[in-house]
């Protein structure tokens, strides 16, 4: 996917807590507005330039944010500091203002799509669409039937945490975070696509990852039986090889939505790799309202 000369601006938001919300617009001021909401404790890098690029190029104005504690997006003074799902949906918020969009084409991919959910069922009004990207319709462990958990290989790893790495080597934290990404991945790893997330995030950060809960979102309230509310336009994409969410979670998600439409990704698994943008971009302009 070639990279485009789309325009680039960049969005520092206070919020009311004191955090200081870091991100970007790709494309042109006063398109419609693409909202890139990635799982917790994920950089704004893990949405590769050449993908917001190639939105931009499809007519959209394209918005990437670190989420709070990760990139340059802090987490505000510690007496001051809120955390919740109400407070990133918030954040997501916040970035609409900042660009004066009323509303916007939501992807959401992990527990950001978990946000996008509850987005578009409590302030439908700031949903065009959704794109819901290896994700669910429920909390960690909610115990439905239809829900499988995490693979076994996956639970052995989450056993066995890998080591912190050196702090102070930028080179050892890169390491650190593709390893992790590599229990993660389907049926085939992009090393060098991993390893550019990370380099970029480790380059822009400005220290050690904060030691702070509030960088996780915390549970909401189950909204698993509200999904039926929703009547905007959604695809479910969900990659074959999710160790995280098994594919039946996407089948699940896709039939709890009124309408909604349902894309394998054959292979992925819980990751957003080059062989899957185009159907990620396809998904927001085929459901554009």
């Amino acid at each position: 996917m070639r990279t485009s000369r789309a325009q680039v601006r960049r969005l520092s938001v206070a919020r009311p807590d004191g955090s200081e919300l870091v991100g970007e617009a790709i494309g042109s001021p006063g398109h419609p507005v693409v909202l890139l909401v990635a799982g917790g404790d994920c950089p704004m890098d893990w949405w590769r330039p050449e993908f917001c690029a190639a939105g931009a190029e499809r007519g959209y104005q394209v918005i990437r944010y670190d989420q709070r504690g990760t990139g340059e997006t802090t987490l505000g003074p510690p007496e001051r500091r809120s955390a919740g799902v109400p407070v990133a949906i918030g954040d997501a918020f916040a970035l609409l203002d900042a660009v004066d969009a009323t509303d916007a084409h939501w992807v959401g991919v992990s527990a950001g799509g978990w946000l996008a959910q509850l987005a578009a069922l409590d302030h439908p009004e700031r949903v065009r669409t959704l794109t819901l990207v290896s994700t669910t319709p429920a909390w960690f462990g909610s115990g439905d039937a239809d829900l499988p958990g995490p693979s076994p290989r996956l639970q052995t790893v989450w056993a066995n945490p890998l080591p912190d790495p050196d702090w102070n080597n930028p080179d050892a934290i890169v390491e650190y975070h593709v390893a992790i990404d590599r229990d993660y991945a389907g049926d085939e790893f992009d090393d060098v696509h991993d390893r550019a997330i990370w380099s970029d995030a480790v380059r822009r950060s400005p220290g050690p990852p904060p030691d702070d809960d509030l960088t996780a979102f915390a549970e909401p309230p189950r909204w698993r039986e509200r999904l039926g509310e929703i009547r905007v336009p959604t695809t479910v994409l969900h990659g074959t090889s999710d160790p995280m969410f098994p594919v039946a979670n996407g089948e699940a998600l896709a039939r709890d939505i009124h309408g909604a439409r349902l894309v394998l990704l054959p292979g992925i698994g819980h990751e957003l790799p080059p062989p899957a943008w185009g159907a990620v971009i396809d998904a927001v302009v085929g459901t554009r309202a």
